[in-house]
């Protein structure tokens, strides 16, 4: 899960006046303590991966004050639930963890990203921050080269 806008930049939320990534680091927490209860392996870092894309500037980390030049917006307008952006980074790095795939391998040509209007820069920017967080979590990831990405299916071809 990550952060919620809401609870950290309004007045009244529960991480009110905490670093936006505090309510990720939180969460995570109660959930390895969760999985260790459960016998579960692991967590799927997403909330993490949000935060990476908040400290390497690729998602801009308040959306109440505007969402700063090149950067992206990962929550939808009520500042709790993620934008399509926020949704793509999410599954990126389900995917990753569940396939053990590197999600640079999808290319920036992925159709689904084209199809919702991504840039091929914000798509290789989300693609590069799910790998760089699966790669650091242990269990996931090895570090890895990414295979050459298919040519784009024939839908999915533009001058971007």
């Amino acid at each position: 899960t990550w952060s919620r806008a809401d609870q950290t930049y309004l007045p009244g939320g529960a991480w009110s006046g905490q670093p936006i990534e505090a309510m990720a680091i939180d969460i995570r927490v109660a959930y390895d303590q969760a999985a260790l209860a459960a016998r579960a392996n692991s967590v799927i870092p997403v909330g993490q991966a949000w935060n990476r894309a908040f400290a390497l500037g690729v998602a801009d980390p308040n959306p109440y004050d505007g969402i700063a030049p090149g950067q992206m917006n990962l929550w939808a307008t009520d500042h709790y639930h993620a934008s399509d952006r926020g949704y793509y980074l999410e599954a990126l790095v389900i995917f990753g963890a569940l396939s053990g795939m590197d999600p640079r391998t999808l290319g920036e040509g992925e159709c689904s990203a084209f199809e919702l209007g991504f840039s091929t820069q914000e798509v290789r920017q989300l693609q590069k921050v799910a790998f760089e967080e699966l790669a650091s979590t242990p269990g996931f990831l090895a570090a890895q080269s990414p295979r050459p990405a298919s040519a784009k299916p024939s839908r999915c071809r533009s001058g971007r």
